[in-house]
């Protein structure tokens, strides 16, 4: 009686909560968020792609009209390189309240499309190695989260489930690789070049040491 909802961003962590979901679960869907990013349209067609493959409906949640006010860090058309590690105390991937917002917005989804009485369980895929730089990737977000979210509601009980919440990115990876993850349909550069990895950001170069550490090929690596 639980229907499965995943955020699923065209990633490595919300690839491999999609394959988790879809080997625990009868009934999953997922849910992209566009907020104006400036790898949307790579990102949205991994997504797209991932959703296919899995046989399961994808649903799009515009929110560039809320985040152009507060989310120019990852907006806004800039090149990013091995050196611009942080800003502001933070990744230069980081956005205010981001997993909040998606969230919020993915247990109410979640409601309009579930029928009353059936529970619910969002995956999400923070990841352990980034909770230094992202709050909204730390246990103790993701707990405050679960209950202010499944008390939103009597409709339902929704869960929030974080497969991923103690692993490193090299441990992500082969927890993927177990599950059948196409690796080919996830993209983690901050620069999109046409949809090419440009090989230099800080999303690059963990993506390379990860792959390398789990003794994995990763099949878009750049030239």
């Amino acid at each position: 009686m639980t229907k499965a909802f995943v955020l699923l961003s065209g990633g490595i962590d919300s690839a491999v909560c999609l394959q988790r979901a879809l080997a625990d679960h009868d009934d999953v869907a997922a849910i992209h968020v566009d907020y104006g990013q400036q790898t949307e349209d790579i990102e949205r067609r991994n997504a797209e792609a991932q959703a296919d493959a899995a046989g399961i409906a994808l649903h799009v949640l515009d929110y560039r009209d809320v985040f152009r006010h507060f989310a120019e860090g990852t907006i806004r058309d800039r090149e990013y390189d091995s050196d611009e590690t942080t800003e502001a105390g933070h990744s230069v991937g980081y956005v205010p309240q981001r997993n909040l917002h998606m969230l919020v917005s993915a247990a109410a989804l979640a409601e309009h499309e579930t029928e009353t009485g059936r529970d619910v369980v969002l995956y999400l895929g923070a990841q352990g190695g980034d909770e230094a730089d992202y709050p909204d990737c730390r246990p103790e977000f993701v707990q405050a989260a679960r209950a202010a979210v499944d008390r939103s509601t009597d409709q339902h009980e929704i869960r929030i489930e974080t497969p991923l919440l103690d692993r490193s990115k090299a441990d992500v990876l082969e927890l993927g690789d177990q599950l059948g993850v196409d690796w080919s349909l996830t993209f983690s550069c901050y620069n999109d070049a046409d949809g090419d990895p440009c090989g230099e950001c800080p999303a690059c170069l963990e993506r390379s040491e990860a792959f390398e550490r789990a003794g994995i090929t990763d099949p878009v690596a750049p030239d």
